[in-house]
């Protein structure tokens, strides 16, 4: 039995567990179902994807289904062998702090998302966005740092980093997240160049 993938096109969370079936070399045991729309939701039975009822949500050979990208993508790192994290404990904590920090990065983002294009302009927050532009800065300047000396392994960061960049790149293009950050925007080309990350990409 398939295990099965729901997801949407938008999501960069998504994307991030698309991109670890792809690069776990799992595409022949996972089928992905796009889910764009509400009326999506309701054909497919939402609570086949569990109590959350959103994408994106994997559902495993037994029928199980698994909900937040954090969990789905050690999941399926585990399933093929681990090799998406390093086994050295230094090694592991760099990955680690990375991968932390473009998920902080994707959620600022996706907060300041929401402000700007799903709330109802009257209850819009400028203190928020104003707090988690600063957030995002600060998280694009820990990055430059931290990637000075990467190589081009894949690991689980390298799947989060790229997709919070590539979603900024979509959704908050003002911050020019590139100016002032050659390293980041040298990693950010080279990733792109591989395949799974070309046929990935979000749209909108």
């Amino acid at each position: 039995m398939m295990m099965k993938l729901f997801f949407s096109v938008k999501s960069p969370y998504a994307r991030r567990v698309r991109l670890a079936v792809r690069e776990t070399g799992l595409m022949d045991r996972v089928e992905e179902i796009g889910v764009e729309t509400v009326e999506d939701l309701q054909r497919i039975g939402a609570e086949k994807l569990g109590p959350g009822c959103k994408v994106p949500a994997l559902i495993c050979d037994d029928g199980t289904p698994l909900s937040e990208t954090l969990v789905i993508t050690r999941f399926l790192n585990d399933l093929a062998g681990g090799h998406l994290l390093p086994k050295q404990p230094d090694e592991l904590i760099k990955t680690l702090e990375l991968e932390s920090i473009a998920s902080v990065l994707n959620d600022s983002l996706y907060v300041r998302c929401g402000e700007r294009y799903r709330r109802d302009p009257a209850l819009k927050s400028d203190a928020l966005v104003a707090f988690e532009e600063n957030r995002s800065n600060r998280c694009y300047d820990r990055l430059n740092e931290l990637l000075a000396d990467a190589d081009d392994t894949v690991t689980l960061a390298t799947i989060a980093i790229i997709a919070a960049l590539d979603y900024a790149n979509c959704r908050q293009s003002e911050d020019q997240w590139r100016e002032g950050r050659d390293v980041l925007g040298a990693y950010f080309d080279r990733m792109m160049k591989r395949p799974a990350f070309a046929e990935t990409g979000l749209i909108f």
